[in-house]
């Protein structure tokens, strides 16, 4: 293809103003000593390719995951921003580390050519970008690294954005009964679940009328289901679990104090738009062997006001997970809910392979009498606020394989290790603000990993793209004991 001269003048132009700024301003150019090196690295590129102002050289990753490229320098400098240029679109999990302490400064789960991340001012002499996973190796053009003193607009839907505007101010009212989810299940649209102007509504008292109910549905229209009764393996027409799978727009709610599901539970596979509200369920040693499973690809799931338990008098194997993820989960909500009497409770990553940037919030959840994984979290983004802890008999909070959880005004008593990263290969990160810790136990063990306490600190900042409204710390307990579990809301 032949282009006219003025073009071709407009193109070079415009790269020898990138060029330009670029040289005047990226530290990973103008630091001192700056230079750039990585592992896995591919024939024929070359690490000084992310480095040179120039979109069209690249540093290319050997494979799609556990890939690292880095810009360092002989001594120390200031940065509060970082640009990341990809030729093609091919990352699908990322994070930015400061090599000096280990701290995650951003992470997201796409590059493509022109990423801005902004991040509160450090002093290092080394930063790593770490490519979680890709579709296909990864082809950083460019990593360019600023001061930021200029006062320049950022953008206040990019969740690294260190302004973070959607951060709560003062305390605003807490609506414990709310029609629609706050966190993270409230983008992409919202989680409105089976409601909607031409939704089907119907009520069940068995497990057999929930199958029918799934099977039978109109895949063009919202569909409430409504429990009043006990649901159990035996009337569920010989299923092992009710799957809500290939489907979108779906909400199982149950009546009253009247819906409990005894030893069967609830699978999330391949849909969107779920809810899931005011349900006892318990003892469920079938299917999964969870009370609700997750799977993706599933996006907008919102699990509000339930009751989940199983029981600490049997094998910690004897059931599994009161709700758990994995795969390509994102945008869910784990609310007001009354989570007791379990081993393992709450799992997201089924493995430190299990690498996709899930994103989860919990809040007002009322966790209690309960062993470990509250919850585990493997890679991507947890927002846990306004919950109370009481009865941790082994680990709380367990942050593993570089995921970032923001921990905010949340209330720990009579617990033992509630903030750790134990049992993987990579370790975890949060960002801890407000936190209340009473008759708390902190017990390291080197060989497992590593322990917030008892002096917690932040190791990593997670600023959110959503608002919320945020209980004072002090007022946590009182109102999740009132609010939490079946039959607070008229639903």
């Amino acid at each position: 293809m032949q282009y006219s001269k003025s073009i071709r003048l407009s193109v070079l132009a415009t790269a020898l103003a990138f060029c330009a700024a670029a040289q005047a301003n990226n530290l990973a150019i103008t630091g001192p000593g700056a230079g750039a090196d990585g592992s896995g690295k591919a024939s024929g590129t070359s690490y000084g390719d992310v480095k040179d102002a120039d979109l069209q050289s690249y540093w290319q990753a050997s494979g799609n995951n556990g890939q690292r490229v880095s810009v360092k320098w002989s001594s120390a400098v200031s940065a509060n921003q970082v640009v990341l240029r990809e030729q093609g679109n091919s990352v699908t999990g990322w994070r930015l580390v400061n090599n000096d302490n280990g701290a995650v400064l951003a992470s997201g789960s796409s590059i493509g050519s022109n990423r801005t991340v902004n991040f509160s001012t450090v002093s290092t002499k080394k930063l790593n970008l770490e490519i979680l996973s890709a579709n296909s190796a990864a082809r950083i053009a460019e990593f360019e690294v600023y001061l930021n003193t200029g006062g320049n607009p950022t953008d206040p839907t990019d969740p690294t954005d260190p302004t973070d505007p959607t951060d709560p101010g003062e305390p605003g009212p807490i609506t414990s009964c709310a029609a629609t989810p706050q966190g993270y299940a409230s983008l992409n649209g919202g989680t409105s679940g089976g409601s909607g102007s031409n939704a089907v509504t119907v009520t069940v008292s068995s497990g057999a009328q929930i199958v029918s109910a799934l099977q039978n549905r109109d895949l063009n229209r919202p569909l409430t289901i409504r429990v009043n009764g006990t649901i159990t393996p035996g009337n569920s027409g010989g299923v092992s679990k009710f799957d809500i799978k290939d489907m979108d727009n779906v909400s199982i709610i149950g009546v009253g104090n009247n819906a409990l599901f005894d030893g069967i539970g609830i699978k999330i596979f391949r849909a969107n738009n779920v809810i899931i509200r005011n349900l006892k369920l318990r003892y469920v040693n079938t299917g999964d062997k969870d009370a609700i499973t997750i799977e993706g690809p599933a996006r907008n799931i919102w699990i509000d006001h339930n009751e989940i338990y199983n029981s600490l008098n049997v094998g910690k194997d004897f059931y599994d997970e009161l709700i758990s993820g994995k795969k390509d989960v994102d945008n869910v909500t784990i609310s007001y809910n009354y989570l007791h009497d379990s081993w393992k409770t709450s799992l997201w990553g089924s493995s430190d392979s299990d690498n996709y940037n899930r994103r989860i919030t919990f809040h007002h959840n009322y966790w209690h009498k309960v062993n470990s994984r509250l919850p585990l979290f493997r890679f991507g983004q947890g927002h846990i606020y306004n919950n109370y802890y009481n009865d941790i008999q082994d680990t709380g909070i367990n942050s593993r394989m570089g995921a970032v959880i923001r921990i905010e005004n949340n209330v720990f008593e009579n617990a033992k290790n509630p903030i750790v990263s134990f049992y993987s290969s990579g370790y975890g990160y949060w960002d801890t603000r407000g936190n209340s810790f009473s008759n708390i136990t902190w017990q390291e063990y080197p060989g497992d990993g590593i322990i917030a306490g008892p002096n917690v600190q932040p190791t990593a900042v997670l600023n959110l793209p959503y608002s919320f409204n945020l209980l004072p710390t002090n007022q946590v307990k009182a109102h999740v004991l009132a609010n939490a579990g079946v039959n607070k809301c008229s639903f």
